[in-house]
This record gives structure tokens, C-alpha cells and sequence, in this order.
């Protein structure tokens, strides 16, 4: 895996939130026994959800490719961070 470039402080995905405008997010949850819903969304539209495993998972990591004008939120009770990334 290449390099990762951190562009924002990370935060606690709670509502719907840009992440710093980025293009590229790292999303982590740090709950060991529930998983989450992401949904991706461009204003009020819906464009696709995923479910973000538990934090030993093989899937509790996952990145975000986005325009920085749209926006994820989590549906759920585990505690979800994210922040915006690039690669070099």
C-alpha cells in the first residue's frame, strides 16, 4: 500500500459531514461487536451505502472515494472516525 498523506484532523462521523471536503476517507470503527451503515450522499440523494465491519474485522477500515461536496453519515451506535486522506 502506498503512503498515506493525512489532509484533516480526524473526527467522529456523526451526522452527515463532508470530512474536510475531501476527496479520499478513511473511516474506522472503533466498536469491537456492531457494525454500521454508511451512506454516501450528494445533498438529500442518496448514492450508496456499505456496511462498515467491526474494528477486528476484516473490513472495520474501509476508504471513500467522494466528491468533496458530498457528504457520509452512519447509522448505528459504534463509534465511527474519519478523516480525509491522499496518497503519495
Amino acid at each position: 500500500m502506498p503512503d498515506l498523506k493525512v489532509l484533516t484532523t480526524e473526527i467522529t462521523l456523526t451526522t452527515a459531514n463532508t470530512v474536510g471536503n475531501g476527496s479520499l476517507i478513511r473511516v474506522v470503527n472503533l466498536d469491537s461487536t456492531n457494525t454500521v451503515l454508511i451512506t454516501l450522499k450528494e445533498s438529500a440523494t442518496t448514492l450508496g451505502t456499505f456496511t462498515l465491519g467491526t474494528k477486528d474485522s476484516s473490513y472495520g477500515v474501509e476508504y471513500v472515494i467522494k466528491e468533496p461536496t458530498q457528504t457520509l453519515e452512519v447509522t448505528g451506535t459504534a463509534v465511527i472516525k474519519a478523516t480525509s486522506v491522499g496518497y503519495y
